[in-house]
């Protein structure tokens, strides 16, 4: 009996399950264990602070920043439940990654075989670049899991269009546009080559009720109209970011070969994967397809689509017109690479290269991920505000330069009138003669430090306590002495 039990569990099924549920069991024990590891930087302590009021309050809030507000809306939906801890907030970006893992074995399976989908599903399970942002509460990892969504639906709506795939194209297409300014070019290139497919379906006079092409175009036609209140709202803060200015470095050499590293784990990685994706898709295109398979081509097209569009587009637009360009930003086109990776060492040397991929890739990228898991941090806000209550008198008052950190601050501290966040220097000067004893100097650089001390009153000793932070400054806690 123990012998037909074991037997029946090592058939192709329940094999494909056990391995399934170890990548996915792999990627939450990368994800889950470390939410609280690390505090919480600038952008997590918005994203609190712009979902802790009501409904309203959140879309007026984040419709003056620049993206939209699908995760906000999660965390508003979540935060009532599960609270507000380092690890509430992080935990629907957790799952959003565990999530993304399987969709990309579905992916896989799809497009080529199960084993296929258990390599995409164990690279993306393992890279650290997705591990992070996973652990972050931001809204990236919802958006690799929403592209990925939409990604599935529509290769599923052109090889077999029902009304099932089409609205579930049509939400997933709507939930990936509304969670970050990145789906959209993303979604435009996939639409671009439906609408070419649709095109020649309708020069072939196919009808339309069995073309998936012009059926997926209809679907997405319905996510671009469900997007347009918002996009309309993007248009506006593009504008006064143009005026502004942006943060974001022109993408130079070695910007890119940074960025590159950042999002692979080794640039050797990146090459391996670059090269199987390019060979993968020629073979794919050159050599003569089984009658069965003749989707194929469109479906490596898509798939090409969606990896290649946001980077190539972000790319023009940042060297044309203004930098954009950023590594996070791309988190829903890396699933796509290795997936296009992981089809063509399956359809290569079917029973070699996959192995040697996933080998490769424990390889290559394990400095990285150890780093990832053990050693990487976020901005101490945590630890500078320990420093802070540690030291100071209960009358004592606290200034914050810059002011734009004030919601990570707001966070730790938990005391509405706790600070006074200042913006420049005469501001500064003013708390400084008014009694404000405390000054925290956060991401800048060695001349702003130093103007800023002289503004609010500091002389030359050392801060009193000094954590990891970007810029010169980290985060700097300063204490008024009686002589200054």
């Amino acid at each position: 009996m123990g012998l037909k039990i074991a037997a029946r569990l090592l058939t192709h099924r329940y094999l494909n399950l056990l391995l399934l549920a170890t990548i996915v069991g792999v990627a939450a024990l990368a994800r889950l264990p470390g939410l609280n590891r690390t505090s919480l930087w600038y952008d997590e302590a918005v994203s609190w602070s712009q979902s802790r009021g009501s409904l309203t309050e959140l879309l007026s809030s984040v419709a003056s920043d620049n993206y939209p507000p699908l995760h906000n809306i999660v965390l508003w939906l979540t935060m009532p439940v599960l609270g507000d801890s380092e690890t509430a907030l992080r935990l629907p970006s957790a799952l959003f990654g565990l999530l993304a893992v399987v969709l990309m074995y579905l992916l896989g399976r799809f497009v080529c075989d199960r084993w296929t989908g258990l390599l995409a599903a164990a690279l993306l399970a393992v890279s650290p670049f997705h591990i992070w942002y996973s652990t972050e509460a931001r809204m990236y990892a919802l958006l690799a899991a929403t592209g990925l969504a939409f990604l599935l639906a529509t290769l599923t709506v052109l090889r077999k269009p029902g009304v099932a795939a089409l609205l579930a194209l049509a939400v997933s297409g709507t939930a990936f546009l509304y969670t970050h300014i990145y789906a959209l070019p993303g979604f435009a290139s996939v639409g671009l080559v439906c609408t070419a497919f649709a095109f020649r379906d309708l020069i072939r006079r196919e009808p339309i009720k069995t073309s998936g092409a012009i059926l997926a175009c209809a679907a997405m036609t319905a996510s671009t109209l469900a997007f347009l209140p918002w996009l309309l709202i993007l248009t506006s803060r593009a504008r006064s970011v143009a005026q502004e200015g942006f943060w974001i470095a022109y993408p130079d050499l070695p910007f890119l070969k940074t960025m590159v590293f950042n999002i692979s784990g080794s640039l050797s990685f990146f090459s391996l994967l670059a090269g199987l994706a390019l060979t993968g898709l020629v073979a794919g295109l050159v050599v003569t397809r089984k009658p069965a398979r003749t989707g194929s081509h469109r479906q490596d097209l898509v798939c090409t689509a969606y990896t290649a569009g946001p980077p190539v587009l972000a790319y023009l637009y940042s060297v044309l017109v203004q930098p954009i360009l950023f590594d996070r930003y791309l988190i829903a086109a890396w699933p796509g690479l290795l997936l296009l990776a992981a089809m063509a060492a399956r359809r290569l040397l079917p029973h070699i290269a996959p192995l040697a991929l996933l080998a490769a890739a424990l390889i290559l990228t394990f400095p990285e991920l150890r780093f990832t898991l053990r050693e990487k941090v976020r901005p101490e806000w945590r630890l500078i505000v320990q420093d802070y209550l540690e030291r100071r008198h209960p009358e004592d008052r606290l200034v914050l330069y810059r002011g734009f950190a004030a919601p990570a601050l707001a966070y730790y501290l938990r005391e509405p009138e706790a600070f006074a966040p200042a913006s420049d220097r005469n501001t500064l000067a003013h708390q400084g003669t008014a009694g404000a004893r405390w000054l925290l100097i956060v991401h800048s650089n060695e001349h702003e430090t130093a103007e800023a001390r002289a503004a609010f009153g500091i002389g030359p000793p050392a801060p009193v306590a000094r954590r990891f932070g970007w810029g010169a400054s980290g985060l700097s806690l300063f204490e008024k002495s009686v002589s200054d």
